[in-house]
């Protein structure tokens, strides 16, 4: 197959659309099929793979976050498309290069896949100026449009498929959850001790993680200020924040004030061998996004043998287990501390919720997933051609 990706999102930019799209790509090539990226061009990035059409784009810092924003209009895409005679497009927004997915997939007849990878109302802080309810109201309407012009709309968890069904969207909603290269985490074990050395942590010290984009959105400050409860039952935990974004500095004030600064590391953006090896290196996962539509973090967490505790809403439940493979709490700074002290008390406990990484393993790795897009495809294009 010839499979078209149009994406606001992708390489050098770090995030989880950037690497459930990259993966999908790799485990596509794997199989035998040629993948066409259509995606922003970011300033001072030359990629060498061929396969790559960058659109013109704007770009800009926002208190520290660096954005980049794909302009479709006037570009001169429209003959390069048509000369790659294309068999399917995959859409990963409904934005911006979305609109260009659906707009070719009208023009050339050819089927249009669109995953919803993100709980896009709850971004309603991006659009300035306008009160929530708005916001929200104009982005569910928008969302749910442009989903009911697909041939067919993954959703990457149960709870996911519910909200759409719920925003209206009535053409096909296909559960396929995002996979993950699980060999990665397999060839970097038993660095636990470097790592941990890099960073000025002690072999007894109890270290908490978390990774995603510093953002409002992933609702850090309740990590810090759990952190901060936790601290005064074990005082020798550690609090790991991977990740970059335009919060980072606020954060950093609010380690201050709270005198944890002693004890919080931020990463930045780092490679993934780094951000592997600091999972393998920690002992409980945090995690407090109320935004996630999967979560492909927690389940890189899981497969590297983490306990995890979060709090419970849409996209989390379907991965983490209650008392399975982590705890889910209600959105309450006592009871999230309570649940980590409780793990952190628990060798037992710690041991059996970590033990689930090989049961997960199998069920989200990238050659099941990408099986699973396979078929997806097959039977669009299949329908496609039948009279």
């Amino acid at each position: 197959m010839r499979i078209g990706f149009f994406t606001n999102y992708y390489t050098p930019s770090i995030g989880g659309i950037e690497t459930s799209v990259a993966n999908l790509c790799k485990g596509l090539k794997r199989a035998g099929h040629e993948i066409f990226i259509f995606s922003p061009q970011y300033p001072n990035w030359i990629d060498n793979n061929e396969n790559i059409f960058p659109y013109k784009s704007i770009h800009f810092n926002y208190f520290g976050y660096f954005y980049v924003i794909p302009i479709p209009f006037f570009s001169k895409m429209d003959l390069i498309v048509k000369r790659l005679n294309l068999d399917i497009i995959h859409s990963h927004q409904p934005y911006s290069l979305g609109i260009e997915a659906l707009k070719f997939s009208k023009k050339l007849n050819i089927p249009l896949v669109f995953t919803h990878h993100i709980n896009y109302r709850e971004y309603y802080h991006y659009i300035p100026f306008i009160p929530k309810s708005i916001s929200q109201k104009y982005i569910t309407r928008a969302t749910s449009t442009y989903s009911n012009k697909c041939d067919v709309v993954i959703a990457p968890s149960i709870s996911i498929k519910k909200l759409l069904l719920d925003h209206e969207v009535k053409v096909p909603i296909e559960i396929i959850p995002s996979g993950i290269n699980i060999n990665e985490f397999i060839k970097i074990k038993g660095k636990k001790d470097d790592i941990r050395e890099r960073y000025g942590i002690n072999p007894e010290d109890v270290v908490l993680i978390t990774a995603s984009r510093i953002t409002q959105e992933k609702n850090i400050p309740f990590l810090i200020n759990s952190f901060l409860s936790i601290k005064k039952s074990c005082e020798n935990s550690k609090f790991i924040i991977i990740g970059d974004g335009a919060a980072k500095k606020t954060l950093g004030k609010l380690t201050v004030k709270l005198d944890v600064y002693k004890d919080v590391f931020f990463t930045g953006h780092i490679k993934k061998e780094e951000v592997i090896s600091l999972f393998q290196a920690s002992d409980i996962f945090i995690f407090s996004s109320l935004t996630e539509t999967q979560g492909i973090v927690l389940i890189e967490a899981i497969i590297s043998g983490l306990p995890v505790v979060a709090i419970k809403s849409n996209g989390i439940e379907d991965i983490v287990q209650n008392g399975e493979n982590g705890i889910l709490t209600v959105n309450s700074v006592d009871e999230f501390s309570k649940s980590v002290l409780q793990i952190i008390n628990n060798d037992e406990l710690r041991g059996k919720l970590s033990n689930k990484a090989n049961f997960y393993a199998k069920n989200y790795s990238i050659e099941l997933w990408v099986e699973k897009i396979i078929k997806l495809y097959n039977n669009l294009i299949f329908a496609n051609k039948t009279p």
